[in-house]
């Protein structure tokens, strides 16, 4: 009796340990596939053979992503494809760009939603942003296009809403930083942009901050000091903050050609999540420098 015991214990060790070990080792081999078909992309010389590859290693993106649930694979390696998710496991995004002979970029994406079930919102950019596109509101369809690196969960009125900080590498003078926010819509519809940014020009739906092609332009949620004005007086509060570089032109002759414009060194501005709004701060007192990174 006792052997008999012992023989069902082992045969359900080695089972359970079966099926969580195989998960891993397909999901591995699946990464590694979807990397090398990526890879091909940015290997090409022309911009139609870098777009076939790109459809290529696309629909085989789209079918994993059908196929298995957030929760069966991270999808957090897969060469040259950026991937952020949120804490709460809702919403991840994945975004690439295929860069084009002229110096521009064509951009695509998933957004993948786990609510009480999975689904895939495929994002292809299109060719010009629409008018007035800082203030806004786009659907899936009508995404601009961007590499997004943050996101940023808040709450708002009792709904999760998620802030993105995305680089667009604008023109082959220019490029682009992007704060912005992807929500979910009543019918469960995606939706980019939210008039929820203070900034020193109004209410916009995003944050567009455009600068020379050869500048660095920091952007990054950081800890970090800030001067608020309570009870009339100006005291120092540590916060979490989207920092960035406050950019001026290279010339005063060139205001206004964001073109030209590069970080005017030392010194930050950001926004804070308050009441409701993404408020700009300027002048913010940066007390970790070296924890900033480009």
């Amino acid at each position: 009796m006792r052997n008999i015991l012992l023989f069902i214990i082992l045969v359900s060790f080695f089972t359970t340990n079966l099926a969580y070990s195989q998960p891993v080792a397909n999901t591995s081999g699946i990464q590694d596939t979807l990397s090398k078909l990526s890879s091909k992309i940015w290997k090409q010389k022309t911009d139609s053979d870098r777009l076939l590859a790109n459809t290529i290693f696309l629909k085989k993106f789209q079918s994993v992503l059908e196929t298995m649930s957030p929760v069966e694979i991270a999808l957090d390696s897969i060469n040259g494809i950026t991937r952020v998710a949120s804490d709460d496991g809702k919403i991840r995004l994945f975004t690439w760009n295929v860069p084009l002979n002229d110096g521009t970029n064509k951009y695509f994406g998933f957004i993948q939603v786990k609510l009480d079930s999975s689904f895939i919102v495929p994002l292809q950019s299109i060719a010009t942003d629409p008018f007035d596109f800082d203030k806004k509101q786009l659907a899936s369809l009508l995404w601009y296009g961007a590499i997004y690196y943050k996101l940023i969960e808040v709450e708002l009125n009792g709904q999760k809403i998620y802030t993105l900080l995305g680089w667009d590498g604008y023109t082959s003078n220019s490029n682009r930083k992007f704060i912005d926010i992807v929500y979910l819509d009543e019918n469960r519809n995606i939706v980019f942009g939210m008039p929820v940014f203070k900034t020193d020009k109004g209410i916009k739906t995003r944050v567009i901050l455009e600068y020379a092609e050869k500048a660095n332009l920091l952007l990054r949620y950081d800890y970090q000091a800030i001067s608020v004005e309570k009870k009339k007086k100006i005291k120092k509060e540590n916060n979490w903050i989207i920092v960035m570089d406050r950019m001026v032109p290279m010339d005063p002759s060139m205001e206004g050609y964001r073109k030209y414009y590069v970080p005017a060194g030392d010194t930050y501005d950001g926004y804070i999540f308050r009441n409701g709004y993404w408020t700009l701060v300027e002048n913010i007192d940066v007390a970790n420098k070296l924890s900033l990174t480009k």
